[in-house]
C-alpha cells in the first residue's frame, strides 16, 4: 500500500466490487436483466484493474487479495443471488443449494488460483476464470430476456450451470488477456486484434452476441483441453508399442 500508484487499480476494483453490490441489490429487486448487465460492468472494471497494474507496475499482494474478494461478491454471491431469483426461487432448499453453486465453486477457484500464483505474473488461466463463469450467468439472463422475456431455455440452466462450475475448478486451460503492446509477439498481437474485433462485435450487438461469444470462450478451452488428452494419449499408445523382431 506504500507505492501510490497502486491507488489507480485498486480504485477499478472497488468500482467492481461496488457493481457486485448493485448487482446484488437490483437482483434482491427482481431486476435480474439489470444485475446481469452489473456483473458484465463489474467484469469490465475486474480486467482493467489487472491492466493497469502491470502497466503501472504497482502489483501487490494487497492488490491481489482485494481483487479476489471483490471478484468473490460480483462473480460469486451476485451470479448465485440472480439465478436464484430468476429461476430457482420456487424449488424451495434445492433451488437455494444448487444457486450456491456459483459462489462455492467460484470461491474455491479462487483460492486456489491465489495458492498457485501468489501474485505472479500469469501466461494461462487454469480451470475456468470466475469472471466468465459469472458472465455465462448474466449473458443466458441478458439473451433469454431480450428475445422472450423470461427464461425460455429452462432445460439448460441446470446443465450448464454445473458444467460451468465443474470447470472453474478443473485443469482445463484458458488463455489470458493479451498485454497491450506490440512488444510481445505475433501470437499477442493477434490476440490484441481478436479481442478488438470482440469488443466491437459486443458493442454493436449486446444482446444477441454476448452469450455466444462467452460461450464460444468456455468452449473453446474445452475442446483445446480434449484434443490434447487425445493427442497425448496417441503419443503415448505409439511409445508403448512392442518392438516385433524380424
Amino acid at each position: 500500500m506504500n507505492n501510490k500508484k497502486s491507488v489507480i487499480p485498486n480504485f477499478f476494483t472497488s468500482l467492481n466490487i461496488f457493481c457486485g453490490f448493485l448487482a446484488i441489490i437490483n437482483a434482491l429487486e427482481g431486476k435480474v436483466v439489470t444485475a446481469s448487465w452489473l456483473i458484465f460492468l463489474a467484469a469490465v472494471f475486474d480486467l482493467l484493474d489487472g491492466q493497469l497494474a502491470r502497466l503501472t507496475k504497482s502489483s501487490s499482494s494487497f492488490g491481489v487479495e482485494f481483487d479476489s474478494l471483490a471478484d468473490v461478491v460480483s462473480f460469486g454471491v451476485a451470479p448465485s443471488i440472480v439465478y436464484y431469483k430468476a429461476y430457482f426461487a420456487s424449488m424451495g432448499i434445492l433451488g437455494i443449494i444448487i444457486s450456491f453453486f456459483p459462489l462455492l465453486f467460484g470461491s474455491v477457484r479462487l483460492a486456489r488460483f491465489n495458492v498457485i500464483f501468489g501474485g505472479k505474473e500469469k501466461t494461462k488461466f487454469v480451470g475456468l476464470p470466475i469472471p466468465h463463469a459469472a458472465m455465462s450467468c448474466a449473458s443466458f439472463i441478458i439473451f433469454n430476456y431480450y428475445f422472450w422475456d423470461e427464461i425460455y431455455l429452462s432445460r439448460i440452466v441446470i446443465p450448464q450451470l454445473l458444467f460451468v462450475c465443474i470447470l472453474m475448478v478443473s485443469t482445463v486451460e484458458y488463455y489470458t488477456m493479451p498485454k497491450m503492446s506490440f512488444k510481445h509477439g505475433r501470437e499477442n498481437t493477434i490476440g490484441m486484434f481478436m479481442i478488438i474485433l470482440l469488443a466491437i462485435t459486443l458493442s454493436l450487438f449486446p444482446h444477441e452476441t454476448f452469450y455466444l461469444l462467452n460461450t464460444a470462450y468456455i468452449l473453446w478451452g474445452v475442446i483445446r483441453y480434449l484434443y490434447r488428452l487425445v493427442k497425448r494419449d496417441g503419443r503415448s499408445k505409439k511409445t508403448k508399442q512392442p518392438m516385433h523382431k524380424e
